[in-house]
């Protein structure tokens, strides 16, 4: 990506638009690499560069406060020295953001997979782009930690639950040997490298769909689990503010503490799902 100084000369700018699901966040990183490399700038320097007249419209956007037309996505691209395939792919991240319908924001981010796989996004951090896009790869390593797996992938796949085709357990396997997130031991055993993989905060969106497939396979398991297998219920909760804040506090101390425990376990045996879903079901009630 090029930008401009203000003396009109090209300044390199590192940031690499596919890593991010925000176009919001994209434009805060940008603005950040640009007064990197070019101090002088300002709000005012760049919004006459870029064809805005009020200076503070690239803050209202960051902050939320403004959303993007195509007219004043042309000129954040222009202002920001976007060209080609990033260019489009900053003008397909705010279609997504700000799509309303649901139908168009799954739309929005099939394309948005198919371009981060064609671009150095992928190349760069295969890992994080395919581990987070497909569930397949979290359930077959965390089925790693639990066999002593020499790679017969038949036997992997049918541990599973639903099961996965031989075939796709060995693609699998080896993309995450390729990657690092595991390793053959000098017994011949696959195993995990480290315990959790974490992805960066630009990967929100990724993130939120592989919960909605998480919570997806929860639903179907009331139907497809015993109950003697499995626990799932669900309780709605009156709170005041207070409480509410309470609450997420406890399910975060129980997470910390839960991985504590799973950190001293040292024979694990299955992989279970875990699903803590914690969100409103109703307005504020006003205050009188």
């Amino acid at each position: 990506m090029v930008d401009l100084s203000a003396d009109g000369e090209e300044i390199a700018v590192s940031v690499d638009i596919y890593q991010y699901d925000d176009f919001r966040k994209a434009l805060a990183d940008l603005w950040t690499e640009r007064k990197r490399l070019e101090p002088r700038s300002t709000h005012r320097s760049f919004a006459k560069e870029a064809g805005f007249s009020n200076p503070g419209f690239l803050g209202d956007v960051v902050a939320g406060r403004r959303k993007l037309s195509a007219q004043a996505q042309a000129r954040m691209i222009r202002g920001f020295g976007l060209k080609g395939s990033d260019a489009e792919f900053f003008r397909l991240l705010v279609r997504h953001n700000q799509a309303k319908s649901p139908t168009d924001r799954a739309e929005f981010w099939r394309q948005i997979l198919a371009r981060r796989s064609k671009a150095s996004f992928t190349r760069m951090n295969p890992a994080l782009v395919r581990y987070y896009q497909d569930y397949r790869y979290p359930l077959v390593r965390s089925a790693l930690q639990c066999m002593h797996w020499k790679g017969e992938a038949s036997v992997l796949g049918a541990f599973l639950d639903p099961p996965i085709a031989p075939a796709v357990v060995q693609r699998i396997a080896q993309d995450l040997l390729a990657w690092g997130l595991v390793a053959i031991e000098p017994d011949g055993r696959w195993k995990p490298t480290s315990d959790f993989v974490e992805p960066p905060p630009t990967m929100g969106e990724q993130v939120r769909e592989l919960n909605r497939t998480w919570i997806q396979h929860g639903a179907e398991a009331i139907a497809r689990v015993p109950a003697t297998r499995r626990h799932v219920s669900s309780v709605l909760l009156t709170v005041s503010d207070a409480t509410a804040r309470e609450v997420r506090r406890r399910i975060e101390t129980f997470r910390s503490e839960l991985f504590d425990l799973l950190r001293a376990d040292t024979a694990p045996d299955r992989v279970l799902q875990l699903s803590i879903q914690y969100f409103p079901r109703s307005r504020e009630k006003d205050p009188a």
